[in-house]
């Protein structure tokens, strides 16, 4: 494979997004000729733009981004089991023939981070804010990955769907559902949990000073994990390693993601991860 290959990333805004800079990066390092691009997508826009890249051979996939990677799922003509129980999926390969497979690695690459860490998935319990799409695809891979218990926590009733939706794809009553407004529920269930992770945003650019919990609810030894990755050091994560928790924060989460999608993209076993993390660093 002599010519440039491009993927793109489909989604609205894009402009924050460092998946360009690391992905070129690791293609860059493999050797493999592709070329990594945005393509603002609207959802009104998203069917049109997907069947374009279906048509042209130029292209080996794309990513999907907020707000499309629940639109795009009857977009494709084949789902992976566990992206076909989320509803979501964030990343399409396209075959020779045209024809589209949708995965979602969102999970995985949080998943992965925990592990890379020295969490242990099975048997353990979770506790986590939001019920989002990031929030969707790591609790369906929690689950997955036999966790004993995932409390789900929002604002609104989104929890309760996600919880039972799980429930009902699992079977049994792995998933529980919290409001964040009835923190005398709450904040015990915090304070018993082995993995805190914090997904709802809170605490992200333009959201500095905002935390899930008040920390006086965490306890030395749990772990805390952010999605946010910019910056570094959400305000959840200081006052956690203040109270002797450990911590981890979202940079892993997309860097592990994004080898996934690597990997499904070229075919490889293992993409650059030690090159995509220092890409990452250079963008802060």
């Amino acid at each position: 494979m002599s010519e440039t290959k491009l993927i793109a990333l489909l989604g609205t805004p894009l402009g924050h997004s460092c998946s360009p800079t690391m992905q070129n990066e690791a293609y860059r390092v493999m050797g493999f000729p592709a070329h990594y691009l945005l393509m603002e997508t609207s959802p009104e826009l998203l069917a049109n733009t997907i069947s374009n890249i279906r048509k042209d051979s130029a292209f080996v996939g794309f990513a999907l981004t907020t707000p499309v990677k629940e639109p795009a799922v009857p977009l494709v003509d084949e789902l992976d089991p566990l992206a076909r129980k989320m509803g979501a999926i964030n990343t399409v390969v396209r075959r020779e023939d045209g024809s589209l497979k949708g995965y979602n690695t969102d999970g995985y690459g949080a998943v992965r981070s925990l592990e890379e860490e020295g969490v242990v998935i099975e048997g353990n319990s979770f506790f986590v804010w939001g019920a989002g799409g990031a929030a969707r695809a790591i609790c369906f891979t929690l689950a997955q990955r036999e966790a004993e218990r995932i409390w789900i926590c929002s604002r609104s009733d989104r929890c309760e769907k996600l919880t039972g939706e799980i429930n009902t794809l699992f079977g049994g009553e792995v998933a529980a559902a919290v409001r964040a407004s009835d923190t005398a529920v709450m904040n015990p269930l915090v304070e018993s949990a082995d993995v805190l992770l914090n997904l709802s945003g809170a605490g992200m650019q333009g959201r500095e000073g905002e935390t899930p919990v008040d920390s006086s609810c965490l306890r030395p030894g749990q772990v805390c994990f952010d999605a946010t990755y910019n910056p570094v050091q959400t305000r959840f994560l200081a006052e956690a390693e203040a109270r002797g928790c450990r911590t981890i924060n979202g940079m892993g989460m997309i860097v592990y993601q994004g080898a996934r999608q690597i990997e499904l993209w070229t075919g490889t076993t293992k993409a650059p991860v030690e090159q995509m993390f220092r890409a990452v660093r250079q963008m802060q």
